[in-house]
């Protein structure tokens, strides 16, 4: 998969402390001030970049010069609610941030930040007013959820969002075990080798190698493959490839010259099958932050439904899985384990 080419964070052409920084605005001024849908902030060169409400922006850190370049874990993010003015000069915006996991364990002990990636960011429902002075660059924090096997694929260097912040509360939604591992420790995309994820709708959870246990039975490499493929992303339901093709009504089961097929996976095109047997993994060792999970289970989703219904393979299979990266190229196969809640193998 391509990488995405990312923009630089640009500087004002002013080296100085912005004029306006945060927390100065009143709610008496701020109720006053009409309203606008965008701002435009100029770069070094004099370049406009505008700024529009609903989107995320990098904003220069309290106390930091703007002509210099920092780091982009350096800069504070933000989410554009509001676009207010006193006049063109001195424009304003009311911001949700996105938590750093340091900033937000010094609100909630108990929040590990040793758990987070360094791109890492948690939204908030903490606001400020934030003038328009202070804002570097467009930013984007892509959602993560662990448990969706549709999770979009991001780079490593990417910001994301696990968690969100109810800062009154103390609160952290969703909770933090919903998606450890069950060693009770959960997932760092920086720091974890390789992560195991069982697909099966009851699991969707990710194990680190050290807590998993190796199957009992010895299997031979093309049995481990069909095992991996009966791991099924639409079903609790331990049910092998025969079970699905036996288990149609009568009307629906193939007639002609399928029938006389003696696996039923000789059907389907052997790149779809070869990505259907590929271990769902993910971590610094595995593919990245997310891994290969979107690519593998789609695979086997086309696979069970056309088992389970007769129906034939959609004729753009190929742009529903992405075969390279359900099998990259790079990564060797990992030992297999058993998942600790539903005993497939993963």
């Amino acid at each position: 998969m391509p990488r995405r080419k990312k923009k630089s964070l640009f500087t004002h052409k002013k080296a100085k402390k912005p004029k306006y920084t945060f927390g100065i605005l009143t709610d008496r001024e701020w109720q006053t001030m009409p309203d606008f849908a965008s701002f435009v902030v100029a770069d070094d060169e004099g370049n406009p970049h505008k700024f529009s409400l609903e989107e995320t922006a990098f904003i220069l850190p309290d106390g930091a010069l703007p002509g210099k370049m920092h780091h982009p874990t350096a800069y504070w993010i933000g989410k554009i609610r509001q676009i207010r003015a006193k006049n063109d000069e001195d424009v304003w915006a009311l911001v949700q941030w996105f938590w750093s996991p340091q900033e937000v364990n010094s609100v909630i002990k108990s929040f590990d930040v040793s758990d987070c990636g360094q791109y890492e960011r948690i939204m908030s429902d903490y606001y400020d007013y934030v003038s328009t002075e202070c804002f570097c660059d467009h930013a984007t924090v892509m959602r993560y959820d662990e448990r969706a096997v549709d999770q979009e694929v991001f780079d490593s260097d990417h910001f994301y969002c696990r968690f969100d912040l109810e800062y009154l509360a103390r609160k952290i939604l969703p909770n933090v075990t919903r998606t450890a591992c069950y060693c009770g420790v959960s997932y760092n995309p920086d720091r974890d080798p390789v992560m195991h994820f069982c697909p099966r709708p009851a699991c969707r959870a990710a194990f680190h190698q050290e807590c998993l246990e190796r199957p009992t039975q010895k299997l031979n490499a093309v049995a481990r493959a069909r095992k991996f493929i009966e791991s099924w992303p639409d079903t609790d339901e331990k049910l092998s490839i025969e079970d699905l093709v036996g288990s149609r009504p009568c009307r629906k089961r193939r007639k002609g010259p399928e029938s006389s097929i003696s696996d039923p996976l000789e059907q389907f095109p052997e790149e779809l099958v070869k990505a259907a047997q590929q271990q769902i993994v993910k971590g610094v060792q595995a593919g990245g932050v997310v891994g290969n999970v979107r690519a593998v289970v789609a695979a086997r989703q086309l696979i069970y439904r056309s088992l389970l219904d007769g129906s034939s393979l959609p004729t753009d299979w190929e742009d529903k899985v992405d075969v390279e990266a359900a099998i990259p190229p790079t990564r060797k196969s990992s030992p297999v384990f058993v998942c600790p809640e539903c005993q497939s193998l993963i």
